[in-house]
């Protein structure tokens, strides 16, 4: 693992995360690809909105591809750019794209990473004078909350979810370790079956969303969840 607080802010890795209908997984390769994104994940997940919704948005179905792509601050927007506008994100539905500052990385994807960087620097240098002011100003704006709840209950959390405002969010099935050993020394029975649902909103509406959630789906509930939130420091696809 090697340390990233003291990287040149160009260099610093980024995590682009990219939310969309699991049919785009080959074009969407195929602009990372182009974009010489190297180190990008694929993972099958499934859509929250209502069969109602996707009808009216002209959908056929939930199923949803998340990547998960490393990439230099100085390349990280315009890929997420170039990802929004060719798969048309600004259309209600189509997917959703954000980016997280990393503070670690492997030494391989760190050197692989800013190798790219270095015939470039005088180009990149004056295009992240610009890039600082705009993430700046975007970071105060979203969060990413993560709810991680027993299996079979994220309709209730969904449900919990809309009446703090949330629009929409993505469901990823996983599954708790350590089971065993959390039975033996605390006495208590889980299920092992999870779901990992992620909301992006705004960060005036953080608070009221995550009481929500807890209310509804907390560690005191039938679904024993727990939640986090993250600052986003970029978005788009939200309407």
């Amino acid at each position: 693992m090697t340390p990233t607080d003291n990287a040149p802010s160009h260099i610093s890795p980024k995590l682009l995360v990219i939310i969309t209908d699991r049919g785009e997984s080959r074009r969407l390769e195929h602009i990372l690809r182009e974009k010489h994104a190297h180190f990008h994940y694929m993972i099958n997940a499934v859509g929250t909105a209502s069969s109602e919704i996707l009808k009216a948005f002209g959908l056929s179905g939930s199923e949803k591809t998340i990547c998960l792509c490393m990439a230099p601050a100085a390349k990280v927007r315009h890929i997420m750019t170039s990802v929004v506008e060719r798969l048309e994100f600004m259309q209600p539905g189509n997917g959703i794209a954000f980016y997280l500052s990393v503070s670690g990385l492997s030494a391989l994807v760190s050197n692989t990473l800013g190798g790219e960087l270095a015939k470039f620097k005088e180009r990149v240098d004056a295009w992240m004078e610009k890039e600082q002011e705009t993430t700046a100003a975007e970071t105060a704006r979203y969060e990413l909350v993560v709810a991680i709840i027993d299996q079979g209950f994220s309709d209730n959390l969904m449900a919990a979810a809309r009446t703090a405002g949330a629009r929409g969010g993505t469901i990823v099935h996983a599954r708790r370790s350590g089971a065993e050993d959390t039975k033996k020394f605390l006495g208590i029975s889980l299920q092992e079956e999870k779901e990992l649902v992620a909301i992006i909103t705004t960060r005036a509406h953080k608070k009221e969303l995550m009481q929500a959630i807890s209310h509804a789906c907390g560690a005191n509930t039938d679904a024993h969840g727990i939640m986090l939130s993250l600052p986003v420091e970029s978005c788009e696809g939200i309407a």
